[in-house]
């Protein structure tokens, strides 16, 4: 498997996880999130978030990716995704762009940073 095919089945991984299941073995020890507040959150806390009664997932799809760049053991990717959510009852229909960072942990890619657009993405950005 090549590195961009490792790094796009993770990004699908993400985008179609139903649950919080995914992020744990997904992810090195160091792993940091970036919610659109600026506020960082560690992966414990992320999953604690999802598995919260505040937070209720509905659907998310991969719209697209817009770039995978690989350096040695490091890697970048952007991508967006359309997410339908609830948080302490407020629906919320998002268009979010995410920036990654990947890092190959023993012949392992592995998210090790994520940071999360608002949910008000302009797709034509990306023409």
């Amino acid at each position: 498997m090549t590195n961009t095919k490792s790094i796009e089945d993770l990004i699908e991984g993400y985008a179609n996880s139903e649950d919080s299941s995914f992020l744990i073995p997904n992810t090195t020890e160091d792993f940091l999130a970036v919610r659109p507040s600026g506020n960082p959150i560690s992966v414990k806390e992320l999953v604690g978030m999802f598995n919260s009664k505040d937070l209720v997932a509905e659907s998310s799809s991969l719209v697209k990716t817009h770039k995978i760049e690989i350096y040695g053991d490091i890697a970048y990717a952007v991508f967006t995704l359309n997410e339908i959510f609830s948080y302490k009852g407020n629906q919320n229909k998002d268009l979010s762009t995410y920036t990654c960072i990947f890092k190959n942990e023993n012949g392992t890619w592995k998210y090790s940073w994520m940071q999360r657009s608002q949910g008000t993405t302009d797709m034509k950005t990306w023409e």
